[in-house]
């Protein structure tokens, strides 16, 4: 049954990290009208990034670590994604030679 738990935690951990970069993509997303969408910014950032606070401070040790695990692996993973697609795709704006 603990195998069950972390599994279900890593991805629970995996998704909550996930839905806190949406989040933290938000700020980008609306900057232009960041004068009147900031309550929603703020609530989604706070919502996401508290839920995943709330959760480690709530569970046990033994149970805590898979939920961190999945968060960290899965921004492990988008930030391999950033690197990756900077060297696979070139810079548009690059001059080329020739």
């Amino acid at each position: 049954m603990r195998v069950v738990a972390s599994v279900l935690l890593f991805a629970v951990g995996a998704h909550l990290a996930l839905r806190t970069i949406a989040a933290l993509h938000r700020v980008i997303d609306l900057w232009y009208t960041m004068g009147t969408m900031w309550p929603r910014v703020l609530r989604g950032l706070a919502g996401w990034g508290g839920a995943i606070y709330v959760l480690s401070v709530l569970l046990p040790p033994a149970l805590r670590a898979p939920l961190l695990w999945g968060c960290g692996a899965y921004l492990a993973f988008y930030l391999s994604l950033v690197v990756l697609r900077h060297a696979v795709i070139p810079n548009p704006d690059a001059r080329r030679d020739g």
